[in-house]
């Protein structure tokens, strides 16, 4: 699978969903998740958890970077899921 490819400037400071809905089973939510970006300067600002999505906040990167970010959730149930996506840095 390819992961989703999302673009920032290096000034913005962004946040990204990642929706865990089509994985999740009926009455598992989570409950926690971790975010980290490889191959890249761009950090992660903070990590919001809800029943079936987490959204990430991004700032910072070099222009012309491209990194993977990795976001893994885990659920109430004790199930975990990695969901990778490509972050571009590029200069508007």
């Amino acid at each position: 699978m390819i992961p989703e490819v999302m673009t920032k400037d290096p000034g913005d400071v962004l946040d990204y969903d990642v929706d865990f809905t089509r994985w999740l089973p009926a009455g598992d939510v989570v409950t926690s998740a971790v975010a980290s970006i490889a191959d890249c300067t761009a950090q992660i600002q903070r990590t919001d958890v809800s029943e079936n999505s987490v959204k990430v906040w991004i700032s910072g990167g070099a222009d012309g970077e491209d990194g993977t970010v990795h976001v893994l959730a885990t659920t109430d149930q004790g199930r975990t899921k990695d969901v990778p996506f490509r972050l571009r840095i590029r200069s508007a």
